[in-house]
């Protein structure tokens, strides 16, 4: 099992509670934010530290909803979507081309470059948004693109429902985003790009208080090595909160979380 944190470089706190985690062993792999000035040089050399035993991924961002938009690298990026709302509209009616998304993750991927000073080991969406019609074939398309031997892995949300019925889990809101991900999934392994074998972690956050009994249940989801368990730890807000202490206390099988297996 993979235990993956999101939004590395979104915040101060999240990136200190992230990086404190790593210290613990607690993660094996960071998703993080290039297109935010506080996803930094220094700060991702920080995390370099850790890059033995933790992937370090692209969370490619294709809207400025929710985000510090004032902190954005400004001119240097193609124009993105105004909010989560109108990408998933113009998607569906297909109105997102593979093209003009390639040259999206082209600017971020190069952007990571640029501030960790080394290419990303996988690439994922905030949002998700990387799995939406028009987004995921201009996300496989780039990733193609690359030499081979440098190809990320591109992470997907597909888990059966079954699964999360049988841990008693929240299984609407994984459900809904898991649908992008059977898609994203067969997209993936028909290109012969690398992927993960199951997805959990995803839960309507509003319900923080009973994250300490959803963790371990999560996990169960998750047989394959190359699983994904999502989170996202924080000091700040009370449901990242209450990751970041639940994680901290939390104790994984001999071996777990592990990295990404090729």
């Amino acid at each position: 099992m993979i235990l993956c944190a999101d939004d590395y470089g979104l915040s101060d706190d999240i990136n200190q509670a992230i990086l404190d985690l790593c210290g613990a062993r607690k993660l094996s792999a960071v998703s993080c934010m290039a297109i935010l000035e506080r996803c930094t040089a220094k700060s991702l050399s920080e995390l370099r530290k850790y890059e033995v035993t933790v992937d370090l991924g692209l969370h490619f961002c294709l809207t400025d909803e929710g985000l510090p938009v004032t902190t954005m690298r400004a001119g240097t990026m193609p124009r993105i979507f105004s909010s989560f709302g109108n990408l998933f509209r113009r998607a569906l009616v297909g109105q997102v081309t593979a093209r003009e998304i390639a040259s999206h993750v082209s600017a971020q991927y190069e952007l990571f470059c640029e501030k960790c000073g080394r290419r990303p080991d996988y690439i994922d969406g905030h949002l998700h948004v990387h799995q939406l019609p028009g987004v995921r074939e201009g996300m496989r398309d780039f990733v193609l693109g690359l030499p081979a031997d440098c190809r990320p892995y591109v992470r997907n949300t597909r888990l059966p429902l079954r699964r999360l019925l049988r841990n008693r889990l929240p299984w609407l809101k994984a459900a809904s985003i898991g649908i992008f991900g059977v898609k994203m999934y067969k997209q993936l392994r028909e290109a012969g790009v690398p992927t993960n074998e199951g997805f959990a972690g995803i839960y309507d956050f509003r319900e923080w208080p009973k994250y300490r009994g959803f963790l371990p249940r999560f996990a169960a989801c998750l047989s394959h090595p190359n699983g994904i368990l999502v989170v996202h730890p924080a000091v700040n807000e009370k449901w990242r909160q209450q990751e970041f202490m639940t994680l901290r206390e939390f104790s994984f099988p001999a071996g777990f979380p592990n990295r990404f297996r090729r």
